[in-house]
């Protein structure tokens, strides 16, 4: 004969407003799902940090980051650019007028070069960017803390707030 395990389960009185008591019911009878079950599923929901607002935050923070890692690779392009120009400028003499046509000639040559050079590093996976240190990231540590401080925020949400 085998046993059943039981958990120790304790009973807890909680006080909820009208509305919310009805909507429970509605919502279990709906899912043929006992009152019981559904609060225990939202408390650990809760409790855990797994709710939908955790998901969107920490998607929010990633994207955030990412947005952040793209803007500073762009300023950083555009002033490797400028950088560039400057030297080019700098150590390009002027051509006389005999000269121009061979010179567009080897410019369009080296031109050529330089573009089968960037698509061939470009194919093979490495980017300039890559070569340069990379910001810290945050951890789940620091999502937490900020779904922590959104739960206290005076914005009418009363799950932070213990009842009486």
């Amino acid at each position: 004969m085998s046993k059943t395990v039981r958990h120790a389960r304790v009973r807890l009185l909680p006080y909820v407003e009208g509305v919310l008591a009805e909507r429970l019911a509605q919502f279990c009878a709906a899912s043929d799902v006992t009152v019981s079950a559904a609060v225990v599923a939202a408390l650990r929901q809760y409790l855990d940090g797994t709710s939908d607002a955790m998901l969107v935050l920490r998607r929010l923070d990633r994207l955030g980051r990412a947005m952040a890692r793209n803007q500073r690779d762009v300023e950083l392009l555009s002033e490797a650019f400028a950088v560039f120009v400057r030297v080019w400028f700098a150590h390009t003499p002027s051509i006389p007028e005999d000269g121009k046509k061979s010179a567009r000639a080897s410019a369009e040559s080296r031109y050529r070069q330089f573009v089968e050079h960037v698509a061939e590093q470009f194919s093979g996976g490495r980017r300039f960017v890559d070569d340069l240190p990379r910001e810290s990231v945050g951890d789940d540590g620091e999502l937490v803390a900020i779904a922590a401080a959104t739960r206290g925020a005076p914005d009418g949400d009363e799950r932070g707030k213990a009842r009486p």
